[in-house]
């Protein structure tokens, strides 16, 4: 009892075609920690937000079947009262923010409960010490890393200790220490009797976290099992079934770029001159905090910089930065503004012929999803359309800022191989990622930024 029951639940938004849940039928018993998983769009976070209320309360949704939440049906009762019983953390953290400071962040539901000052004090240090985020708690929230804002967002969920955590792909945006990090802080909840729900993509580091792996396609559960049955398959059958590595990825064995002109040189004050060369994938890794968004913006000419850029040998200033380069955000969903996906790529002065659009539409798999609005998708599909964008723009600088963020294993696959293409057009492709596995697939050289 108490735990989380679904009888024949589907949902249908009112602009979508086939449901986005479809006949589902699921019991979650209290204290159990769950994977969902499966392709790009298959109904993961629409699951999450039909659990803790957001569908229909924010997002509008018709709900057939019964959903119970610790007895509770969401959508019957008041968001708030939801959010005190589950705790939920965003694929984009930045979503769910309303403070600019990290310990504002942490306080901010306690506070709004009405719970005394230094309660609320104590259990954000503790929780802050648990997550290893307690130097983060003075900085500017604005000033912080994708993988910093993760963790941010995770000890605010933890706050108000939720009976139910929701996490949808809470370590697409973090390093290895702090994905190992975070695997022992799921372990140690476990122990707490709160019920977990994760909905990811890489898999790997929850191998002895999760008790049970769910796996949807197209809005149904197709398989059910314990978790150890589930680590059993090998590797050619996780391939078939579309799933990323079940074991840790090693390290791609890169190494940095011989010294040359043809293509980015920028000359870091601390780390010495960086080369990208043309033709080639260029990884640029290096924990969180390091520094690697905030170096990608400065070669696309978002952020004026005093050191020194050259392009093929030459001075690359600010103004030719903007218009030579291009870059896929961490957060994508920050870069797409129209109404659909149709009129997205039509957006921006690319003088490209309809058979060139046509073909990266048909390469990105993006047919399908044309009539949709960008933020009706998925985080996976979203990055799609990003770098569809980017293929289409045909610049000289190309920066992809952890593209895999939300992708399945065919749409990390689809991402490498347009990559690469990009790359054997001339183009300096710079790729952003903490992914040891995409890097294995795609890199060519490595460039690393230390902290």
């Amino acid at each position: 009892m108490g735990g989380i029951e679904l009888n024949q639940v589907s949902v249908t938004f009112p602009a979508g075609g086939r449901p986005a849940l479809d006949n589902i039928n699921l019991t979650i018993p209290r204290g159990q920690c769950v994977l969902l998983t499966g392709e790009c769009g298959c109904g993961k976070s629409t699951l999450l937000r039909l659990l803790n209320g957001i569908i229909p309360h924010v997002i509008p949704g018709a709900i057939a079947g019964e959903v119970r939440v610790n007895t509770t049906t969401p959508a019957q009762a008041k968001l708030h009262e939801m959010g005190r019983q589950v705790g939920t953390v965003y694929q984009n953290p930045r979503r769910q923010f309303f403070c600019a400071d990290p310990l504002a962040e942490l306080a901010f539901g306690s506070e709004n409960a009405g719970q005394p000052p230094g309660e609320i004090l104590a259990r954000a240090s503790k929780i802050a010490a648990e997550l290893g985020i307690d130097h983060l708690l003075t900085r500017n929230m604005f000033t912080l890393s994708g993988g910093e804002l993760q963790r941010i967002a995770i000890g605010a969920a933890l706050m108000d200790q939720p009976t139910f955590l929701l996490l949808d792909e809470p370590a697409s945006n973090l390093d290895l220490l702090s994905i190992d990090a975070l695997a022992q802080i799921l372990q140690s909840l476990r122990g707490t009797g709160i019920t977990i729900i994760i909905a990811e993509h890489r898999l790997w580091f929850l191998r002895e976290v999760v008790d049970r792996v769910v796996r949807l396609q197209q809005g149904r559960i197709i398989e059910d099992v314990p978790a150890r049955q589930f680590w059993q398959r090998d590797n050619f059958q996780r391939i078939q079934q579309g799933l990323r590595a079940l074991t840790t990825p090693q390290t791609a064995c890169l190494t940095a770029p011989p010294a040359g002109r043809d293509g980015i040189v920028y000359q870091h004050s601390s780390h010495g001159n960086l080369y990208f060369p043309r033709g080639c994938v260029t990884v640029l890794s290096g924990v969180n905090g390091a520094g690697k968004s905030t170096l990608a913006a400065k070669l696309v000419g978002l952020q004026k910089t005093r050191e020194a850029i050259t392009l093929d040998g030459k001075p690359y200033p600010q103004r030719q930065r903007l218009r030579y380069g291009f870059w896929v955000m961490q957060d994508v969903h920050r870069q797409l503004f129209a109404a659909s996906v149709r009129q997205e790529l039509q957006m921006g002065a690319y003088t490209i012929c309809a058979k060139r659009k046509a073909s990266v539409v048909e390469d990105m798999a993006l047919n399908d999803l044309l009539d949709q609005h960008p933020m009706a998708l998925s985080g996976g599909q979203q990055q799609r359309v990003a770098v569809a964008l980017a293929l289409l723009a045909q610049r000289e600088v190309v920066i992809f800022d952890e593209p895999t963020s939300g992708l399945d294993y065919a749409g990390m696959m689809l991402v490498a191989l347009r990559l690469r293409q990009l790359a054997r057009t001339g183009a300096a492709v710079i790729l952003v990622t903490h992914d040891e596995e995409f890097s294995g697939v795609c890199g060519d050289w490595r460039v690393e930024l230390g902290g």
